[in-house]
Formats: C-alpha cells, sequence, structure tokens
C-alpha cells in the first residue's frame, strides 16, 4: 500500500456522537499508518486523540469573520498541500465546497463521503444544487453509505459512479450468553429520541397489546437522548406502562451490546423526513449482528439493512395496529424469530469494517 498522506477534514469526529462520526473513525482505523484528520475543536478530545494512534489536530474548519467561510478552510488546504496527496472529506457543503476550490490551486484531489442529512440540505436551492453538481463532479470519488442514496445521487446530480461503502460493525469480541427464555420479552430502542425515530407508535402500540391482554410480560428498552424525552416519559405514564418501559439514556459501548445481547426484537419503525432522512441505519446491523431481528419500515436504505420476511419486517407505514401485529406475531412465533435470528447474523457478516473499507483500497 503507497504510504502517500490522506487528510480526512470534517466537521464530525469521536468524541462527537452519531453515526457519520462513528463511520468516520471506521475509516481511519482502515487506514491509521496514513491518515491525519482536521476537526473541530471539542471539550471531551482528551478522551479520544490520545488514544487514537493518528493525528488528530483541532481547529475550526469555517472563519466566523470571513465570507465565504469556507475560504479559511481552503487557506490551510494551500498551505500545508506539500503534506497530503489526497483530501477525504464527509460534508459535500461547505467542507467540500473548499477541498473543490482549494484543488484549483494546489492539484490535490478529493474523495466526497455523503450520507443523507446533507444531501437532503444541498437541495435546499438552485444554487446550491449547482454548487454540489460541480463538487461532486470535481471528485476523485463520490463515496455514498447506502444503495439508496447512491441511486439518488446519480439521478440528481448526473454523477457516473458512487461507490457504496456502508455503515460498519466490528467483529464482536466476546460471545454473550444465551438469553435466559424465562425473562420476560424484550423489546429495545437505540436512537436519538426524535420524533421519526417512531417511539411514540412503539409505546402505543405496546400499550394497545397489553391492554387486550396479548402481551402481558414485556420490557422496552429506551437506549438515547434527545428532544422527544420528555414527551415519552408523559406518554409512558398517560398509558400506565411505567412498570414496562426503561428510558437508559446515554450508555458506553459495552453497555450497548449487553442490551442487544439481552434482547428479543429490535423495533424502531422510523418515518421519512424531507431533511432529516434515515439514510441506512447502522443500528438494524448492530442489531442483527446480535442475531436480533429487526421490525421497522420499509423505506429506502433500511430496507437494505432490514431483509423482510428474512432478518425482520418492514411495515408499510407507521400505523399502530400493524406495529401492534408485528411485534405480537416475533413474541409467539419463536421458530419464526430463531430463523430470523440465524439469518440477521448472516446478513451482518457483510458489514464489518474491514470488509466495507476496503472496497475503498483500489482508489485511495
Amino acid at each position: 500500500m503507497s504510504l502517500n498522506k490522506l487528510l480526512l477534514l470534517t466537521p464530525d469526529f469521536p468524541p462527537q456522537e452519531g453515526g457519520v462520526a462513528r463511520y468516520l473513525k471506521a475509516l481511519t482505523e482502515h487506514f491509521k499508518d496514513r491518515i491525519e484528520v482536521l476537526t473541530e475543536p471539542h471539550s471531551a478530545w482528551h478522551t479520544v486523540d490520545p488514544n487514537a494512534g493518528i493525528p488528530i489536530y483541532r481547529a475550526h474548519l469555517l472563519s466566523k469573520w470571513l465570507w465565504p467561510h469556507w475560504l479559511k478552510t481552503v487557506y490551510t488546504l494551500w498551505k500545508y498541500r506539500s503534506r497530503y496527496h489526497m483530501i477525504l472529506t464527509s460534508h459535500v457543503l461547505p467542507i467540500g465546497t473548499a477541498a473543490y476550490f482549494a484543488k484549483k490551486f494546489t492539484h490535490i484531489p478529493y474523495v466526497v463521503f455523503l450520507h443523507g442529512m446533507d444531501v437532503r440540505l444541498a437541495k435546499t436551492s438552485k444554487r446550491k444544487i449547482d454548487l454540489t453538481r460541480k463538487i461532486l463532479k470535481g471528485a476523485h470519488l463520490v463515496v455514498a453509505n447506502s444503495q439508496a442514496l447512491a441511486r439518488e445521487v446519480v439521478q440528481m446530480y448526473g454523477v457516473q459512479e458512487v461507490l457504496v461503502v456502508y455503515p460498519c460493525v466490528d467483529e464482536l469480541k466476546t460471545n454473550h450468553l444465551e438469553k435466559d427464555v424465562s425473562e420476560p420479552f424484550q423489546l429495545l430502542t437505540v436512537s436519538r429520541l426524535v420524533e421519526r425515530k417512531g417511539h411514540s407508535h412503539v409505546l402505543n402500540a405496546l400499550a394497545h397489546l397489553k391492554g387486550t391482554g396479548d402481551l402481558r410480560s414485556f420490557v422496552y428498552h429506551i437506549v438515547g437522548e434527545g428532544p422527544m424525552e420528555e414527551t415519552l416519559k408523559s406518554m409512558v405514564s398517560a398509558l400506565d406502562l411505567q412498570a414496562y418501559v426503561k428510558f437508559h439514556g446515554a450508555v458506553t459501548d459495552e453497555e450497548r451490546s449487553e442490551y442487544y445481547a439481552q434482547a428479543d426484537v429490535f423495533v424502531m419503525p422510523v418515518s421519512q423526513d424531507p431533511i432529516d432522512k434515515e439514510g441506512f441505519g447502522l443500528v438494524f446491523i448492530e442489531a442483527a449482528q446480535a442475531g436480533v431481528p429487526s421490525i421497522s419500515t420499509a423505506i429506502e436504505g433500511v430496507d437494505e439493512a432490514v431483509i423482510h420476511g428474512q432478518t425482520g419486517i418492514l411495515l408499510p407505514d407507521q400505523t399502530e395496529q400493524q406495529l401492534a401485529n408485528a411485534i405480537l406475531a416475533m413474541y409467539r412465533d419463536t421458530a419464526l424469530r430463531a430463523e430470523f435470528s440465524r439469518n440477521a447474523k448472516e446478513h451482518a457478516k457483510q458489514f464489518l469494517c474491514e470488509a466495507q473499507m476496503s472496497k475503498l483500497d483500489p482508489y485511495l
């Protein structure tokens, strides 16, 4: 492998939370022998940077006083042009803008990694659409995190080739003990507590099943933080589900793994959002790796992470009666759940980080 240096230029990097930051961390681990990171300052930088094994530089990427704000990044790329042979960026606007214009002076090629939200934000005006088209067509490589997003980029911006590199998981380091079948039926959602993730629909479905007596012994674990937390807790009280629902907030990676290991079903009936779209959903793969089948909705991207009728159930929408029926089917049919579990573990293997990130080797 060439020892030519790569520079990852991104505002999203650990200890920043979220799927993009985790995706980029996996990218740097794959190219750890020749990559450096320039990212935004973070108050908890000391929990990540000293043990990262790669150089991480932190500075504000955009100027507060200079306009356009990305000119500061253009200057940085020009100043250190002799250190890198390629720039990697995760945000087409405005960081990709800086890489595009810097290339005119430095002749350093750049790669753009696309995720659902930044593509949607780039569509908010004709000027942004035109600029995004120039950036993507001028890139050495365009990478999308799902087939659905790749199709959208090809159709919208006329890019000839888009490489799909999915969000990925590491190999499990330990084998968890088999779940005790005598335990209550365990449901799990791991996500930000925002409306489009569908927590409220799950609560209503569970209240219905509890009321009919079809589902008596169960626990619904909610892992994550977000603006909907107080609303959801109020719903739990109003629906008389206090004994059945547990909010765990932010958890460590090890704690999250334990919740997956003890879950019977992962449930997250996401909805479409014009900006904050569910691009893929790594949590479905994390669940699958632990042998946990999923219940979600049949939207593009999610249907690549959850295979309907094989690794879980995809519903046409968030209708609570359909959701309740799917939960009840998983609860009652242990043979179906076991089949989905086996299929899910096999499906997850293609999303190991080595398998995904090695797709980039021929290009970088």
